[in-house]
């Protein structure tokens, strides 16, 4: 049965709004006097003072889902509120859909090949439109590509000697649980990643997981710039693109297909690599 009810979002061609079919318009400001920025800032301001909201060097963390030249305008008005209202400012983070080349296995030439053009596609312009955050967010797309892998801790951090000598790339490691947008797209459209035996889309995440966990915690045996910093202002982080989206079946919320699995696997994970340390 082919699907018909293909989400195409609220802007045509030309950029301009379509009224009717959403449920919120949504846009960027244009200005940052606009006063719905401020009205956002506000909204936002007690997570950020909350004493359990992650901070890098009193900086409250925050994340832009994609790099978009509309959202500058509000960020930067935010990043602005954010000073105001006693902080250094932002710690900004934008998402980016690309592999690790660090901790994903390359099959072949092929692949790797393909991998390192959609690489250079993606950061082709990394320096002169990145510097404005500071961490980008990659997580592999979940498309066939990427369907079937999974992870791995690199070689080169068995060996001390290696690890001490390797530098922090601004990545943070991003996973996906499981992934299925058919309820928005056509079925010919429609990416499905990790949509297979429960068991096994578990376990696929635990992997997952694991090894990014290790490769921060683990995978740099010198590195004293962290290793100075206060716990809370510790700017080592995993981010699972689970953002309970019921929609596209990223969620790592307690289900009848998965029960409490995930939660329970971040548990475990974490527990286990506390207790055997870097081995």
């Amino acid at each position: 049965m082919k699907w018909t009810n293909t989400w195409s979002g609220n802007v045509g061609p030309d950029f301009v709004f379509k009224e009717g079919g959403v449920l919120q318009k949504q846009y960027f400001p244009t200005n940052n006097t606009d006063p719905l920025i401020t009205a956002h800032y506000e909204w936002l301001k007690p997570f950020f003072h909350h004493p359990n909201y992650i901070k890098v060097d009193g900086k409250p963390l925050f994340m832009l889902y994609q790099r978009k030249p509309g959202a500058m305008v509000v960020f930067h008005r935010l990043n602005e509120l954010a000073q105001q209202d006693g902080f250094p400012g932002l710690y900004a983070t934008v998402g980016l859909s690309k592999p690790h080349a660090h901790l994903l296995p390359m099959k072949d030439e092929k692949q790797e090949r393909g991998f390192k053009v959609m690489m250079g596609r993606t950061l082709g312009h990394k320096v002169s439109n990145l510097k404005v955050y500071d961490k980008v967010v990659s997580y592999p797309n979940p498309s066939d590509w990427a369907e079937g892998r999974s992870l791995e801790i690199p070689s080169w951090c068995a060996s001390v000697t290696a690890s001490a000598s390797q530098t922090r790339a601004m990545d943070i490691v991003g996973i996906i649980s499981s992934f299925d947008n058919t309820p928005r797209r056509s079925l010919e459209e429609a990416n499905l990643f990790g949509t297979g035996d429960p068991q096994e889309v578990v376990e696929n995440f635990r992997k997952n997981l694991h090894s990014a966990i290790y490769y921060e915690a683990c995978c740099f045996r010198d590195d004293k710039v962290r290793l100075q910093k206060k716990k809370q202002d510790d700017d080592r982080f995993i981010i699972i693109n689970a953002m309970n989206e019921w929609a596209e079946g990223m969620a790592l919320e307690p289900s009848d297909v998965y029960g409490r699995s995930f939660l329970e696997t971040i548990r475990d994970t974490k527990r286990s690599i506390r207790e055997k340390g870097c081995r």
